[in-house]
Protein backbone atom coordinates (compact mmCIF):
# COMPACT_ATOMS: atom_id res chain seq x y z
CA UNK A 1 0.00 0.00 0.00
CA UNK A 2 2.86 2.38 0.77
CA UNK A 3 4.25 1.76 -2.72
CA UNK A 4 1.05 3.04 -4.31
CA UNK A 5 1.16 6.29 -2.31
CA UNK A 6 4.80 6.81 -3.26
CA UNK A 7 3.95 6.13 -6.92
CA UNK A 8 1.13 8.67 -6.85
CA UNK A 9 3.36 11.26 -5.20
CA UNK A 10 6.06 10.68 -7.81
CA UNK A 11 3.56 11.25 -10.63
CA UNK A 12 2.30 14.63 -9.40
CA UNK A 13 4.60 16.73 -11.59
CA UNK A 14 3.61 14.92 -14.79
CA UNK A 15 -0.02 15.03 -13.68
CA UNK A 16 0.20 18.81 -13.19
CA UNK A 17 1.64 19.17 -16.68
CA UNK A 18 -1.14 17.03 -18.11
CA UNK A 19 -4.00 18.92 -16.51
CA UNK A 20 -2.38 22.22 -17.48
CA UNK A 21 -2.57 21.04 -21.09
CA UNK A 22 -6.17 19.93 -20.58
CA UNK A 23 -7.05 23.37 -19.21
CA UNK A 24 -5.47 25.15 -22.17
CA UNK A 25 -7.02 22.76 -24.68
CA UNK A 26 -10.48 23.07 -23.18
CA UNK A 27 -10.36 26.84 -23.39
CA UNK A 28 -9.04 26.90 -26.97
CA UNK A 29 -11.49 24.33 -28.36
CA UNK A 30 -14.56 25.50 -26.47
CA UNK A 31 -14.12 29.20 -27.15
CA UNK A 32 -15.67 28.70 -30.59
CA UNK A 33 -19.30 29.66 -31.06
CA UNK A 34 -19.74 26.25 -32.75
CA UNK A 35 -20.63 24.78 -29.39
CA UNK A 36 -23.69 25.54 -27.31
CA UNK A 37 -23.28 27.93 -24.40
CA UNK A 38 -23.71 25.21 -21.76
CA UNK A 39 -20.83 23.23 -23.31
CA UNK A 40 -18.57 26.24 -23.36
CA UNK A 41 -19.42 27.00 -19.73
CA UNK A 42 -18.72 23.45 -18.55
CA UNK A 43 -15.40 23.53 -20.42
CA UNK A 44 -14.41 26.84 -18.86
CA UNK A 45 -15.36 25.62 -15.37
CA UNK A 46 -13.30 22.45 -15.85
CA UNK A 47 -10.39 24.48 -17.20
CA UNK A 48 -10.53 26.89 -14.27
CA UNK A 49 -10.63 24.05 -11.73
CA UNK A 50 -7.70 22.31 -13.43
CA UNK A 51 -5.73 25.57 -13.63
CA UNK A 52 -6.28 26.22 -9.91
CA UNK A 53 -5.14 22.66 -9.18
CA UNK A 54 -1.96 23.20 -11.23
CA UNK A 55 -1.20 26.44 -9.42
CA UNK A 56 -1.75 24.78 -6.05
CA UNK A 57 0.61 21.94 -7.01
CA UNK A 58 3.23 24.44 -8.21
CA UNK A 59 2.93 26.31 -4.89
CA UNK A 60 3.63 23.08 -3.02
CA UNK A 61 0.17 21.95 -1.94
CA UNK A 62 0.10 18.18 -1.38
CA UNK A 63 -2.44 17.46 -4.12
CA UNK A 64 -2.62 14.02 -5.70
CA UNK A 65 -4.65 13.09 -8.80
CA UNK A 66 -7.19 11.50 -6.42
CA UNK A 67 -7.43 14.47 -4.02
CA UNK A 68 -10.79 16.01 -3.24
CA UNK A 69 -12.29 18.56 -3.81
CA UNK A 70 -9.55 19.66 -6.20
CA UNK A 71 -8.68 18.37 -8.76
CA UNK A 72 -11.44 15.74 -8.58
CA UNK A 73 -14.15 18.40 -8.91
CA UNK A 74 -13.01 19.24 -12.45
CA UNK A 75 -13.67 15.79 -13.90
CA UNK A 76 -17.50 15.90 -13.92
CA UNK A 77 -17.31 19.16 -15.88
CA UNK A 78 -14.80 17.60 -18.25
CA UNK A 79 -17.13 14.64 -18.85
CA UNK A 80 -20.11 16.96 -19.46
CA UNK A 81 -18.02 18.85 -21.99
CA UNK A 82 -17.06 15.62 -23.76
CA UNK A 83 -20.73 14.57 -23.87
CA UNK A 84 -21.59 17.94 -25.40
CA UNK A 85 -18.86 17.66 -28.02
CA UNK A 86 -20.00 14.16 -28.96
CA UNK A 87 -23.63 15.30 -29.10
CA UNK A 88 -22.65 18.18 -31.40
CA UNK A 89 -20.75 15.86 -33.75
CA UNK A 90 -23.49 13.23 -33.86
CA UNK A 91 -26.15 15.90 -34.44
CA UNK A 92 -24.12 17.41 -37.31
CA UNK A 93 -23.94 14.04 -39.11
CA UNK A 94 -27.73 13.62 -39.23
Amino acid sequence: MAGNAAGLQASVSSYAGGIALWAAGLVMVSAQATFALWMRLTAFVAAALFAVSVLMILWGAPLLPTSSPLPALGYPFLVLTFIGWIWTLVKAER
